[in-house]
């Protein structure tokens, strides 16, 4: 929420600090919610990281069982890996995503986008839109999740290979690499995903206007997304290391 609304407001010429930015979302909407409102859209993104972690993580496994057929060096390799099991999730879960970021807006953007749950934004969309509608911003969304991913698993695999020299990996050593990749890469993609959110709320015209119009507020929401992918990311990879094992033995058995 709070990410998407510095996101937007840098573009919209009312950008804020993010304590404001804060105060500004609890006192929004019917009066009482207060703290509740940053929670909006909440339903939307449990959807997103649940779906989107399935998918990334089985296309990885899919790959990672055939990676003695590519011969390429290991960095290469995850590299490559990382970006295309992303690219697959993001694809497939870009309408959810689509109506998550309406759902955090504000001003005009609120107003135009009121939905009251996920079924009822991605029918909202259809039929005001058309369908297409649903995968608008996806390229900026492939070029932020896209890179975000071939840097982390790259950057997480060699941290971690390089930690297993010296101790068994284990929960503590597998978070601590997820974070200290997750930083690099959201450093890296952050201008991408800046120009993602401002795409699905049609804040500025896709494609080469788009990249035009970008010429500021690119690192916009940084810190709010530093802290939410750094413990997403981390968390959920730890949570990936300690089950995978376990699920290739069941399926192997």
């Amino acid at each position: 929420m709070l990410r998407t609304r510095l996101q937007t407001d840098a573009t919209t010429g009312s950008a804020q600090t993010w304590r404001r930015t804060l105060g500004s979302i609890t006192q929004e909407g019917a009066a009482g919610r207060g703290v509740l409102n940053l929670w909006r859209g909440t339903s939307a993104t449990v959807l997103r990281v649940g779906g989107g972690a399935a998918v990334h993580f089985y296309v990885l496994e899919t790959l990672r069982a055939r990676e003695d057929d590519v011969p390429w060096s290991k960095p290469v390799r995850n590299t490559f890996f990382g970006g295309v099991s992303r690219g697959a999730a993001v694809v497939l879960l870009c309408p959810i995503t689509t109506v998550k970021t309406r759902m955090e807006a504000s001003g005009a953007a609120a107003a135009a986008y009121a939905y009251r749950s996920v079924p009822h934004g991605l029918a909202s969309v259809v039929r005001a839109e058309g369908p297409l509608a649903l995968w608008r911003g996806l390229a900026p969304a492939l070029l932020s999740s896209m890179p975000f991913s071939a840097v982390h698993y790259a950057a997480y695999s060699a941290l971690r290979d390089e930690l297993g020299k010296r101790r068994a990996p284990g929960p503590l050593s597998n978070f601590a690499c997820g974070a200290a990749a997750s930083v690099l890469a959201t450093f890296l993609t952050q201008p991408f995903d800046v120009m993602r959110t401002r795409a699905m709320l049609q804040l500025v015209a896709p494609t080469r206007p788009q990249l035009a119009a970008l010429g500021s507020g690119l690192m916009a929401g940084m810190g709010p997304r530093l802290a939410k992918r750094t413990l997403q990311t981390a968390t959920i990879w730890t949570i990936y290391e300690e089950l995978a094992p376990r699920a290739r033995w069941l399926l192997n058995r």
